[in-house]
Formats: structure tokens, sequence, C-alpha cells
């Protein structure tokens, strides 16, 4: 677990690397991590005069100054003031200098304006969430992190329920239903602030996660992101799935917008409803190409870092055109495509078109009348048959793809071998 949270500090060093080429201004950063302020020091260390860092946590501070003595760092001791208007001019910071308070986090949030939150509290995310865009500047961005998701959203689901107001059952894709799930609860608390959600990335290391997204400041984006938290129809029998269309009247026939003729065959409920959760992109590629890119204040990318940016942009974009094969490592060669070969996704604020919701685990495929070949060959044949596929960083086991099941079935029925066991 150690080396995943590594991983994401890394990336949230290189996130504020770009945040400060945006900004004329001093970033106002909080570390609401409860870990002995290892991030915010991390940032002051790299940046100091770009960024003003207060580190926070409910228990003594101790710990924080032992490491700032540690890391030959200044740390001075931050008190909150109800005077104090959120967004009034913060006290100066020297380059080696940080503010340390302790305090309740939701207390310190209601109290305080920040351009950069990064938050992993001891408790449940959702409690937070009303706090955090009470406060956070437009163009702000918000870092989220947790850890044993899995097990949260297959094991509490009763928890989630309360927390989330969202309902959940074990899925394939279990992962970034969970992601989703909780970017949903997200954009519900923004907009009761008027302000709506941009999703950056969410890297997902094992069972651990990083949702990191941008807020716009305003009643239409609100309206905006609120329409894009959906609920899911799940069938049981096949987990085929797709999104329920907004709107005030109820739809007649919801089995017929699945995929699948599970409903027809067997007798019964066999679709559930899930969620509600976000159903727009969870990748920005832009935002990720720029952190991929080598920066001369910050030391070369670690091997983690490379393969999990690189995988999650290869994902961003997912592909319907295929990638001629060469010697070496597959799955490099495809991250490694020349730039001008490489499909491109306009960058926009709210973008239209997306990435495929969800994917299909190929270890979990229950088709036995076919040989279900290495992945490397399925991303081939399902890009020659004009669907777009990529390999997901929420499994490694796994394919996003835009093809349903049905389509996926007959595209190995097509080019496979077939089962001696037909």
């Amino acid at each position: 677990m150690l080396i995943n949270f590594l991983c994401f500090r890394e990336i949230l060093l290189h996130i504020l690397q770009e945040e400060s080429k945006l900004s004329s201004e001093h970033l106002f950063c909080v570390d609401l991590q409860n870990k002995g302020g290892v991030a915010g020091l991390q940032w002051k260390r790299h940046y100091q005069s770009k960024l003003n860092v207060l580190i926070a946590q409910n228990k003594a501070i101790s710990n924080i100054q032992q490491n700032c003595e540690d890391s030959d760092v200044i740390c001075s001791e931050f008190h909150l003031s109800f005077e104090r208007q959120p967004g009034d001019v913060q006290l100066e910071q020297k380059d080696k200098e940080i503010h340390a308070c302790q305090c309740p986090t939701n207390v310190l949030l209601h109290l305080e304006a920040f351009d950069f939150v990064f938050l992993q509290p001891e408790g449940h995310l959702a409690n937070y969430f009303d706090s955090v865009f009470c406060n956070l500047r437009n163009n702000g961005l918000l870092c989220l992190t947790s850890s044993d998701i899995s097990v949260q959203f297959t094991r509490t689901a009763n928890v989630i329920r309360r927390y989330c107001h969202a309902q959940v059952t074990k899925t394939e894709y279990m992962r970034e239903m969970a992601v989703r799930v909780i970017i949903g609860c997200a954009v519900r608390s923004a907009s009761r602030c008027n302000k709506g959600l941009e999703v950056l990335m969410t890297p997902c290391v094992e069972d651990n996660f990083l949702i990191v997204m941008r807020v716009h400041r305003g009643p239409q984006h609100a309206d905006h992101c609120l329409d894009q938290v959906k609920p899911q129809l799940y069938c049981q029998i096949c987990e085929e799935q797709c999104f329920l269309p907004g709107g005030l009247t109820p739809i007649e026939n919801p089995y017929a917008l699945l995929a699948c003729t599970c409903h027809e065959k067997t007798p019964g409920r066999t679709a559930i409803v899930l969620g509600p959760m976000w159903s727009g992109s969870i990748f920005n590629t832009t935002f990720i190409s720029n952190l991929l890119k080598p920066h001369e204040d910050l030391p070369e990318h670690s091997s983690q870092f490379k393969k999990v940016l690189q995988s999650i942009q290869e994902e961003a974009v997912c592909s319907h055109l295929d990638v001629s094969e060469t010697n070496g490592d597959h799955h490099q060669r495809d991250l490694g495509e020349p730039e001008a070969k490489r499909p491109k996704i306009e960058h926009s604020q709210h973008p239209t078109t997306t990435h495929p919701p969800f994917y299909i685990n190929l270890h979990k495929m229950k088709f036995k009348d076919v040989i279900i070949p290495k992945m490397r060959k399925v991303l081939s044949f399902l890009r020659s048959e004009g669907y777009r596929a990529s390999r997901t960083h929420f499994d490694s086991n796994s394919v996003r793809t835009n093809a349903n099941r049905t389509q996926f079935h007959d595209v190995l029925l097509k080019f496979c071998k077939k089962s001696r066991k037909e």
C-alpha cells in the first residue's frame, strides 16, 4: 500500500507543477491526509515560493513539527479566526516554511478558501464533500484518495447507501463503479454550492484510487454535471449494463435498453438498478499528457508513475485503430505509438466524446463455445471490426470496449478457435 501512495504523491507533485504554470499568484494548498504532512512537505521542498502550504489534522501536530525539523523546514502554527472571511489575504510564507493547524477538517474547510485540496480522511469521503465545495475556489483542484474500495463497496453496501445515497452490488467492474459512485456523490454536493466538476483523472493502483477533479463555479456548470449523474440498469445474468436516460417520465420497458435477451430467456426480474453514479468521462487526455512531460525542476518519472499514467492515457483514447506488431513487449509498443498516429481527443470543459464506460473481464467470460485468446489478440480482433478497445488500468485482465457482450462474443466466434466442449 505504501508504494501505491508514493505513486499518488508523485502524481500530485506533477499536478502542482502544471497548476503553478497556470497561476500568476501563489497557490494556497492544504494537505488533509492525517499522515504527518508528508505530502505537503514534499510540495514545499520542490516549489517553495510558488505555493503556500497548510498541513492540518485533528490530532496533535507534534509529528508534523518533527517531520519539518527532519526536513529543515520551519513549521509555524496557523490559528483559525472566525473574524476572517474565506479568501482573505493569507499570511506570508517563506521559501522553507509551512503552516500547521490542529483542527477538525470540516471546520478548516468552512473557514478558509483553497486552490488545491488533498483529502484522505480517516472516515468516509462523503462526510467532507459539503465542507470542501463550500470554499474551494473557481478552477481549484480537489484530489481524493482512499483504499480498500472493493471491500467497502461489496461487503458494506448498506454503508454506501447511507453515505453516497447509491445502491451497489458486486460486479466485475467494481472498482470503476466505486469511483463513479463517489464522483456522483461529489457532484451532488458541489451543485448545492452552485458549482460543477470536471473529472481530470482517476488512477487506481491495486485497491487504492485517486480522483482528481476541477471545480467550475456557476449554476450552468452545476446543472450540466447533475445531468450526467444517472442510475444504471445491470443484468444479473450476463452483467450487461447501461445508463438509464434522464427525465420525469418512467420507462415503460427498461429491459429493452439492455443489449442482452436474458429477460426473455429467464423467468423473473433479471436486472436491478444501481447508482446513481457519474456517467461522463473519468479521464482528460490533455491533462494526462501534460503530466507525462519531463520537467527540469522535478526528478525523473518513476517506473510506477510511467506505467500507471501511460496505461490511463491509452485507456482514455480507447482507440479503434490497431497498432502494428513489432518485437518487444506488446503493452509498451501500444503506448509507444508515434504521436502523429495516436487518435486525438480535443480538450473541452465538458467533452462530448468520451471513452466507453466500464470494462469486460476476460477471465470471467462464460462463453463455452470459444477459446478466448490473449489480451493483445482480443484488442486486435475488436479493432479490426471497427470497435474501440484498450486495456484498462482498473483490472489487468479486462478490456474496455464499446462493443456489448453479444458483439464481443460474435467477434470471438469469427476469429478464435472453437472450444471442444461445444
